[in-house]
């Protein structure tokens, strides 16, 4: 067999029919686990094309194709033994390109877009032939209505009629990358801080972007089997046998054979530095963010990032991890046994945040981090602690303060964290001459837009004080920020109590309160006046002053039962220092007068301990 990669013009430009074979399962990718990570590595090229940016080609993944003989004259055919899902979907999304650049009045890129899906018409013999792919049976009449399509209208025109055909993932996969291509060309999917520069930027450079990308961005490796391959054999060993390689497993191999061309000492190397990656704890699979990984494809993620200064794709690490390597930065190990140390120093920083020990403020960090659920700080993390840790472990532990504060703000106001991952690749690029606290805010406090922005004491303020908490965020992250203010909370004369998995957080004003919490007659006499404090009431009962977290089992009966009733009850099972506040005269009538009180008395507590920006110059 014969292996060569190739760019995407290269493979679709000739005049080539690729067949599906018939035991060819039908078209099956999905949206969440298939299609967005694909649009994403698209999207990402995209961006950076559009904005001059350096960009390096995007691995796809491999087919292997099988030639088959055609009669002289007639068109080149070759079968998809595998990667007919990956085929399929890229040539959906060039339908998409096609349709839109001719939307847009684009006749070039229409024409080059026209040309990767179909091919010449004085060279078809047989009428299947005006296709560049044929699929599997089953999935012939969805492709053939939308490769006839101009749009997507027309395709939802042409299924209209054909449940069968409505109903095909092809057009779930066409209808998705037409509406995705369709918000980049129209900026609506630039992210805030790119949008003077893109601002000049036509529907016709966004195209170019989009020809460049195909020509040159994506890649893939074609394995080309030869008459005497057999066929079977090799599809039932690409999708059969075996477990799958780690994206680690593809490195260690790759440094251990460059290092044993260098003459270094490859039994040492191993023992000293790669033998802690082989233990359980490594292959893991853990959750950071929105992944889910091993965990050394995880740290290697995270490290490659770091290392880079630059985003890495979780779903190409291996091949970004040899560009790195044979790219031969400046300030990177020149060989190979280096960057296996390297990797084992990194190693060493990433295990101390699973397992922190007695270092408290890292441990606090960490556990917060849970409720931000974004694992894009990772790289930011590694850098700060091999520079500070252990012997600047002050200025580390005000690191995580800034940190902490930017992000837990952030939590509360619910404001993006789309583009945390670009925020802190270039936190690392500013501080990195002269890291230290005092800089890293520096840095947080220049952000403007939604995705950025340090939200100042008003900012939060309002979010606290007049938007409701509960059901505005996810109960996870509700619950980090009463566990915050139970720790802030604390004294030297009240007791510290863990904070359990069981905490469950309540309602002091149950949220169907009108048969014992009723409004005053004052206000119920004006349906007007009535409405609007239902309304205002509505917001008040999941803003942060009416909630808690009970430690106990706390009595179902009670909990709507009238303030008399449940402040004992409350009491009783409240043994957090977060519930003490309902022993105080404060607490001796509860409606929203009482409410507010309480919000504005944590909100004093919350920043207390996530400071304002201008705490840190």
């Amino acid at each position: 067999m014969d292996a060569h990669t190739r760019q995407l013009e290269a493979i679709f430009d000739p005049n080539v029919f690729f067949q599906v074979p018939l035991f060819q399962r039908p078209y099956v990718w999905k949206q969440a686990e298939n299609w967005e990570p694909l649009w994403e590595d698209i999207q990402a090229l995209l961006d950076r094309q559009l904005l001059g940016a350096k960009a390096k080609a995007h691995f796809l993944g491999a087919i292997v194709l099988e030639q088959l003989p055609h009669s002289a004259g007639s068109i080149e055919t070759r079968q998809v033994i595998d990667g007919q899902q990956r085929f399929t979907t890229l040539q959906l999304f060039l339908l998409a390109a096609r349709n839109l650049a001719r939307a847009n009045g684009s006749t070039k890129f229409g024409d080059r877009f026209s040309g990767l899906v179909e091919n010449d018409a004085s060279r078809v013999e047989d009428k299947e032939e005006k296709y560049k792919l044929w699929p599997t049976n089953g999935d012939r009449p969805a492709f053939q209505s939308i490769h006839a399509c101009g749009s997507l209208n027309d395709v939802d025109k042409a299924v209209k009629a054909k449940p069968e055909v409505a109903k095909s993932n092809l057009v779930g996969a066409y209808r998705y990358f037409h509406l995705k291509l369709d918000d980049w060309l129209r900026g609506a999917l630039d992210e805030d801080d790119d949008k003077p520069a893109l601002a000049t930027k036509t529907v016709d450079d966004r195209l170019d972007a989009v020809w460049s990308v195909v020509k040159a961005g994506l890649q893939l490796v074609v394995i080309d089997l030869g008459p005497e391959d057999e066929t079977q054999v090799i599809f039932e060993t690409l999708n059969a046998r075996g477990a799958d390689l780690l994206p680690a497993d593809l490195i260690k191999n790759y440094l251990f054979r460059k290092a044993r061309t260098q003459n270094a000492d490859v039994e040492t190397l191993y023992e000293d530095h790669w033998s802690r990656f082989e233990t359980d704890f490594w292959r893991e699979e853990v959750k950071q963010g929105r992944l889910i990984r091993p965990r050394i494809d995880l740290f290697v993620n995270h490290y490659l990032t770091l290392m880079t200064q630059d985003e890495v794709r979780s779903n190409h690490l291996f091949t970004a991890f040899k560009s790195f390597v044979e790219d031969d930065e400046p300030g990177q190990p020149k060989d190979a046994a280096g960057h296996i140390e390297k990797l084992a120093q990194y190693a060493d920083v990433f295990f101390k945040f699973y397992v922190p020990g007695d270092h408290v403020e890292l441990a606090r960090f960490l556990r917060l981090l849970q409720a931000i659920d974004t694992a894009t700080i990772f790289p930011f993390l590694l850098f700060a602690y091999a520079e500070l840790m252990p012997d600047k472990k002050a200025e580390f532990d005000r690191v995580l303060l800034v940190l902490e504060s930017f992000l837990m703000r952030r939590l509360v106001t619910n404001w993006t964290s789309k583009n945390y991952n670009r925020l802190f690749v270039d936190l690392i690029k500013a501080v990195a001459p002269a890291l230290s606290a005092n800089a890293v805010a520096a840095h947080l406090a220049k952000g403007t837009g939604e995705s950025t922005k340090f939200p100042n004491d008003m900012e939060l303020a309002t979010f606290v004080l007049e938007q409701p908490l509960y059901d505005r965020i996810a109960q996870y992250k509700v619950r980090a920020v009463l566990e915050t203010v139970e720790e802030a909370s604390q004294s030297k004369k009240s007791p510290v109590l863990p904070l359990t998995e069981k905490l469950t957080i309540e309602h002091v004003m149950p949220q169907t309160w009108q048969k014992h919490w009723p409004l005053p007659a004052s206000v119920t006499a004006d349906p007007i006046t009535e409405q609007k404090t239902i309304v205002r009431r509505g917001m008040l009962l999941n803003s942060l002053g009416n909630l808690t977290l009970i430690t106990g089992s706390f009595n179902s009966s009670l909990q709507n039962a009238a303030w008399a009733d449940k402040r004992p009850e409350l009491l009783k099972y409240g043994k957090l220092n977060l519930t003490q506040y309902f022993h105080g005269s404060d607490a001796d009538e509860w409606g929203e007068v009482a409410i507010q009180r309480r919000s504005t008395h944590l909100l004093k507590l919350l920043v207390g301990v996530w400071p304002d920006i201008a705490t840190f110059a």
